[in-house]
């Protein structure tokens, strides 16, 4: 298994991007620096084409902000750690579900804690083989999920919403079964994102199939009839959603 993780460095200041790269270098055999970028046009080219699984990106950038290149590329698979002199943007950074958020100057120990907390997070929930499995498995439209001692299979169709429980997620289903999963929200929105599910706030992922209606563009009516409030920082994402599928 390929462990190296692919890492794209966004960052308009030539001195902090040389200080970010030789530090992740010098302290993780892990992280390979495939690239980097001061500017939005060549940083969405670059994100587009390397397929990276890390970003460390700057906020402020000679011709715009960072979060202009995210809403460019629209859905994305990498995690990205914002690295800002400004701490002023840290409820625009979690908006954007950043893995972490570091303000300049940043300490060697902090950046340190957050990289090799998030090889961790990899090592722990995905291997190489896992992912194939699961690929497998989901283009058939099931999803096996781990309730205790026990691994049932669903249908995806069949899942009307998943629901943050602390680090598990319930699973609530057509037939008003339900399922406890001993996996968190965020794990289960990695892999349903492409299966029609949308992030409604930050403890509710719906499957769309199951949306009755949608209220005045700040809730969703699901088939059961049941309201899920839209929370503010998802609002543009259910307006994209609404285009999408009007």
């Amino acid at each position: 298994m390929n462990t190296i993780i692919p890492a794209i460095i966004i960052e308009d200041e030539k001195e902090a991007a040389i200080f970010l790269s030789d530090t992740l270098k010098k302290r993780f055999d892990d992280i390979e620096i495939i690239a980097t970028s001061n500017n939005i046009k060549d940083s969405i080219t670059l994100l587009n084409n390397f397929n990276p699984e890390l970003v460390f990106m700057d906020i402020e950038l000679i011709d715009g902000d960072a979060f202009q290149i995210l809403d460019a590329i629209g859905h994305y698979d990498f995690e990205v750690i914002f690295v800002t002199a400004y701490s002023n943007y840290m409820e625009q950074a979690l908006a954007y579900y950043a893995f972490n958020f570091l303000i300049k100057p940043i300490e060697i120990q902090y950046l340190h804690n957050i990289v090799e907390r998030y090889i961790s997070l990899k090592k722990r929930l995905f291997t190489e083989q896992k992912y194939l499995y699961l690929r497998e498995f989901l283009t058939k439209s099931k999803l096996l999920i781990n309730i205790g001692d026990e691994h049932i299979a669903i249908n995806i169709n069949d899942i009307i919403k998943c629901k943050a429980d602390g680090n598990y997620c319930l699973f609530l289903a057509v037939n008003k079964s339900t399922y406890l999963a001993s996996k968190s929200l965020k794990y289960y929105e990695g892999l349903l994102s492409e299966k029609g599910f949308f992030r409604a706030n930050r403890s509710t992922l719906i499957n769309i199939k199951h949306i009755h209606s949608i209220y005045k563009k700040e809730a969703i009516i699901l088939s059961n009839k049941e309201k899920i409030i839209i929370s503010v920082r998802n609002k543009p994402k259910l307006s994209e959603l609404i285009k999408n599928l009007s």
